[in-house]
């Protein structure tokens, strides 16, 4: 069987499997690989493993207390793998046709660790493929997961093994690779025959074993008839008659009889033939695995030095393109040092320019201050003209309502002075008619007297009557007019009278506000001083910072065209490292040519060569690293001179919008200072009131 121990060293294998085979828990010592030797613990083991095949009886014939006699060893060893092929064979049913046995002897007497880790393996698959598979699979999921990988190895090697034969390759290394083409070609051949050959020989040998058992049937069937047979010539020896025709039937069975044990002897010659035969086939068949099992570690071992070969060739090139790179390196080191130091430089103009910005932001604070105080003043000015104006409205409605009392206090004085006329004309009306009746009276007769005595009376009374219902008419509405006039009037009064006050009020606060605003205009030329002040203080630091700001322009100027530089020479690597890259790929392309050129023969290096090879690789390998390091340095350098530039230009977009912002203030200032003014007044009236 073929093991894959370049992956690993035989004694860590060694050690791994002894530590799977501790966790059985056997009862004969195995703490060590000494231990392990003499056959007993593992045997211990597969009768714990698979006790159905390696049963108590196989486990008896174990020798125990070998002690230091290696013979007893290998008695041991030798019983144990002959019953794991039996095992493989057939309790699994597997196909073991690569298998190739560990060497007892090297095991017995020199301890060989290679060997041991290849019974070790065989074991652990005996444990994987029993009935109880599964219980041993958790138990080496419980280690740890080195040993595990190494475990999983192992098992994946029987698995390859088991399930994908290999091809057999000769062992001799100085034949030509078409010769070794030519030759495995060959051993195939050779083993596809005789694998057909062994097929058809166990179809024959079946083929026999079925024969013989029906021979074997035969022969029971005729012995139990011979008995038939002797017990009728008993009873025809009373019967001669019959005796003479059984004698014949006898006879013929006999000659029968006889046919048949020599064809049975013709066929045991035949199976013990064949027999011989089929065991020079099985010997024949596993020299032809030890050869192919020797062929593929040879076979391994010239791939990887043709692998290593490749590999330093591919690192030579490489090395050389990477000293270059070094070198032109040096000279990117020097300009990313130039640049470091006009970076701290640039870094200590911002704090700078981050000072001013702080002082600038606490004459910020104090102009929002007086903002929030000129808002609020506007806002009190409003109110107050929006009472004024109500205050106006309503005494206009009430001057037009005494307007229209005083005409309707007219219109009554005249429609009482008519009346008054019209009274004074029916009283002399009356006295008139009084004085020309008594006269009529004394002139005419006595009847005619009587009669217009009568009428003059009927009239004076019809007149009476009227007149005073004509007054009572009269006095009833002038009486309802007077009330409601008299009502009206007091209204008036009232309102004239709280209109008055107003009026004396308002008066009061116009000669406290002229007061106040003589005041205020002497502030006023105080705080336009003082604004004069502030905008000379301005000009000047909007002088000064233009100036940082031209200055700043042309640095940053001068930086673009260094980073324009840099990316062209940037560029140019770039093209440079494709050329080398070709020239790199054509040199791999000839080595490869060459490699494929070359005999088996000559590629074989010596140990010095590939240590010196594997050197040259470590400080390939450390160079490269040191390059990618630099590398990374450049681009974070990079990156940080690109985000200074973004911050110097965000901060002279705005310390533009805070100066834009500043003229607009002042342009306005004397606009806000006189509502400022006026709104102080009105707050003045407010508290007066």
């Amino acid at each position: 069987m073929e093991f894959q121990t370049t992956r690993m060293e035989n004694k860590d294998l060694c050690n791994v499997l002894l530590k799977w085979l501790q966790t059985l828990h056997l009862k004969t010592p195995h703490r060590t690989l000494y231990d392990i030797t003499d056959g007993v613990a593992l045997a211990e083991a597969l009768n714990q493993i698979a006790p159905e095949c390696f049963d108590d009886n196989w486990f008896s014939k174990i020798k125990k207390d070998v002690g230091s006699n290696w013979r007893l060893k290998v008695s041991n060893l030798k019983k144990i793998v002959d019953k794991i092929q039996d095992f493989y064979q057939d309790c699994d049913t597997q196909h073991m046709g690569n298998f190739v046995k560990p060497d007892v002897i090297k095991i017995g007497d020199q301890d060989d660790t290679m060997e041991l880790a290849r019974l070790l393996q065989l074991i652990l698959g005996c444990a994987v493929n029993c009935q109880n598979a599964q219980d041993y699979i958790t138990n080496i999921r419980s280690m740890d997961e080195k040993s595990q990988t190494v475990i999983m190895q192992s098992i994946q090697d029987l698995e390859r093994i088991q399930g994908h034969p290999q091809s057999i390759i000769t062992t001799s290394l100085g034949v030509d690779t078409d010769d070794h083409q030519e030759q495995i070609q060959q051993l195939i051949n050779e083993l596809q025959s005789v694998t057909k050959a062994r097929d058809q020989m166990t179809q024959r040998c079946l083929e026999l074993d079925s024969q013989v058992s029906l021979l074997q049937e035969e022969k029971t069937y005729i012995l139990d008839e011979k008995r038939h047979l002797e017990e009728r010539l008993l009873e025809s020896v009373e019967d001669p008659l019959k005796g003479s025709g059984q004698r014949r039937q006898i006879e013929e069975l006999k000659e029968e009889l006889y046919k048949a044990e020599t064809s049975r002897d013709d066929y045991r010659i035949k199976l013990k033939t064949q027999e011989r035969e089929m065991a020079d086939l099985k010997i024949k068949f596993d020299l032809l695995q030890e050869t192919a099992g020797e062929a593929r570690l040879l076979k391994d071992e010239l791939d990887i030095l043709r692998d290593t070969a490749d590999r330093v060739e591919k690192y030579e090139s490489t090395i050389q393109s990477y000293k270059k790179k070094l070198e032109e390196l040096g000279d990117l080191k020097r300009q990313v040092k130039i640049l470091e130091t006009k970076n701290i430089a640039y870094i200590q103009q911002n704090m700078e320019l981050e000072q001013e910005i702080k002082k600038s932001s606490m004459w910020k604070s104090q102009l929002e201050v007086y903002k929030k105080q000129v808002t609020e003043l506007h806002h009190t000015l409003n109110d107050e003209t929006n009472k004024t104006d109500k205050l106006e409205f309503e005494s206009k409605k009430l001057l037009e309502n005494l307007n229209t009392l005083q005409k309707e206090k007219d219109r009554l004085v005249i429609e009482r002075d008519s009346l008054k006329e019209a009274n004074e004309e029916l009283k002399c009306c009356q006295t008139q008619m009084k004085k020309i009746s008594t006269l009529e009276h004394s002139q005419t007769t006595a009847s005619d007297d009587m009669e217009s005595a009568m009428d003059l009376k009927q009239k004076l009374v019809r007149l009476q009557h009227e007149n005073t219902m004509l007054k009572m008419n009269q006095k009833e509405p002038e009486e309802d007019k007077i009330s409601v006039l008299q009502s009206i009037l007091d209204n008036t009064r009232q309102q004239y009278n709280e209109l008055r006050l107003d009026n004396r009020k308002a008066n009061q606060k116009i000669l406290e506000l002229e007061s106040e605003l003589k005041e205020q205009t002497e502030n006023n030329n105080e705080w336009n001083s003082k604004i004069k002040e502030l905008q000379s203080q301005l000009q000047c630091e909007k002088d000064t910072r233009s100036l940082d700001i031209e200055e700043k322009n042309t640095t940053i100027s001068d930086k673009d065209q260094f980073i324009n530089i840099l990316q062209v020479s940037l560029h140019q690597k770039d093209i440079e490292i494709q050329e080398w890259e070709e020239k790199h790929k054509k040199f791999i392309e000839k080595a490869k040519s060459v490699v494929k050129s070359m005999d088996s023969k000559n590629v074989s290096l010596s140990d010095v060569d590939i240590s010196v090879l594997e050197s040259r690789l470590i400080k390939a390998n450390k160079e490269i690293s040191d390059l990618k390091k630099e590398q990374e340095n450049y681009k974070t350098s990079q990156e940080i001179e690109e985000k200074l530039i973004s911050t110097a230009f965000y901060k002279l977009a705005q310390t533009k919008m805070q100066e834009s912002v500043d003229q607009r203030v002042m342009n306005q200032g004397l606009l806000k200072s006189q509502t400022f003014l006026l709104k102080q007044r009105q707050q003045t009236n407010k508290t007066v009131e």
